[in-house]
């Protein structure tokens, strides 16, 4: 081992309890995941109209889980000169994806905004759902315009959920936003999704929202703790009662997505 190789460092929680998360869920998670590699993830873009002429609008259409297609719309600033960070927002179906996109776009963003299908209730796993959450961003990282380092998840209502989902399985988001309840049929799920997320997280008031703030990160710690010997708090969890959505979000994202140096995660209850 040289003298820059840090010790391998699984993160997964050592050991939990036999009913605490469900049975192999780890195991679970990398079959499925890998089991959809094969399935082409880039998205297919059609022009669209936007509300302004410095932003260009796209339909979009990727393959979700066991290859569904799933439908959104892309909005991005027309002059781009360099690589974007992107927002990924989650929406149920039917709620209007080629409306109010400009909050963020207009500011530099690509942001793409994806449909849903509602919850499966009788899959502890929910494994569509979250499946398609993940695909998303995996789609919006193939575009040579998007910077694929600098990726925010904003999810809300019925399908927030997905988003805890996603930070997850991808340890590598730039943050995360959850703004709905956590659905008591995929409580166990959703807690172990929040022990393994290395990534910060802004928590609206909503049921289940202190299970996730109690969670989130615990796993991140643990894998800290094996290589430098300190446990530490890692991961930046707000919840958050402010009124101001728009402008909420928008301070949040960009915070996590601008950043010029290495991201080192901080905390703030």
């Amino acid at each position: 081992m040289s003298e820059y190789d840090l010790p391998l460092v699984t993160v997964t929680p050592a050991m939990p309890p036999a009913t605490d998360e469900p049975a192999n869920f780890d195991l679970f998670w990398a079959q499925n995941l890998a089991a959809h590699r094969d399935i082409e993830v880039a998205p297919v873009l059609t022009a669209a109209s936007a509300r302004s002429r410095d932003l260009t609008a796209e339909a979009v259409t990727f393959a979700g889980f066991e290859g569904r297609p799933v439908t959104g719309r892309l909005i991005t600033p027309s002059q781009a000169d360099a690589t974007l960070p992107g927002l990924v927002e989650l929406r149920p179906a039917g709620r209007a994806a080629s409306r109010d996109l400009e909050w963020l776009a207009s500011d530099g963003f690509a942001h793409l905004v994806v449909e849903l299908p509602q919850d499966d209730l009788d899959d502890p796993y929910n494994r569509g759902v979250f499946t398609d959450a993940v695909r998303a961003v995996q789609a919006l990282r193939t575009l040579a315009s998007v910077d694929p380092s600098r990726i925010a998840v904003l999810g809300s209502g019925p399908v927030a959920a997905a988003v805890v989902a996603a930070a997850g399985l991808l340890p590598d988001l730039a943050c995360a936003l959850v703004e709905g309840d956590i659905p008591a049929a995929h409580k166990d799920s959703l807690v172990a999704f929040a022990r393994r997320a290395s990534t910060p997280l802004q928590l609206a008031q909503g049921a289940g929202a202190q299970v996730l703030l109690e969670e989130w990160g615990f796993n991140a710690a643990l894998a800290l703790a094996a290589m430098t010997g300190s446990v530490e708090r890692v991961v930046e969890c707000v919840l958050t009662t402010e009124s101001s959505t728009a402008a909420r979000r928008a301070r949040w994202i960009t915070a996590h997505t601008h950043l010029k140096d290495v991201f080192v995660p901080q905390i703030a209850y």
